[in-house]
């Protein structure tokens, strides 16, 4: 019997897998609004573009800080574009959609991005990790602003 695949995952072990997960779904979802700040057309091109960059220059951050988290509890960070995709649970957008699509994914992204931060902050919450559960707080609270001045733009649209 081999103990390392019978043994339970540990609250440690836990938070460091989620952060993982949460790094893979965090880089999908930059590049995902890089694309959509380089090819976005249209009447709103200005406002969305630069709402855009401010977006994917949040994530830029919180990706590093995320990486680093999962450094801190001794554990190497996703690092790959594979491993990335295999990890994510967001998926790539090859398409270019009109304006208005674009605003509807990246909230829906926000969305499901918020929710595995939740978790994922429950879970540090339980392995008394402080350190993840201030950075996914923060983390959550902008992506709460951002769905806020979204959603807003899309009740304009």
């Amino acid at each position: 019997m081999d103990s390392s695949t019978d043994a339970p995952i540990s609250e440690d072990t836990d938070v460091t897998t989620g952060l993982n997960h949460l790094l893979a779904d965090a880089t999908v979802f930059y590049q995902k609004v890089r694309h959509y700040h380089w090819n976005v057309t249209g009447p709103h091109f200005f406002a969305l573009h630069e709402e855009f960059e401010e977006i994917y220059d949040f994530w830029n951050d919180a990706i590093d800080e995320l990486a680093e988290r999962v450094r801190s509890r001794g554990d190497r960070p996703v690092h790959t574009l594979a491993n990335v995709l295999d990890l994510a649970s967001l998926e790539e957008d090859p398409s270019i959609p009109a304006a208005e699509a674009m605003v509807q994914h990246v909230t829906e992204d926000l969305s499901a991005l918020d929710e595995r931060a939740g978790r994922l902050q429950e879970r540090a919450e339980a392995a008394d990790d402080a350190g993840t559960e201030a950075v996914l707080g923060d983390l959550r609270e902008q992506i709460e602003a951002d769905r806020w001045m979204l959603r807003a733009w899309l009740d304009q649209a």
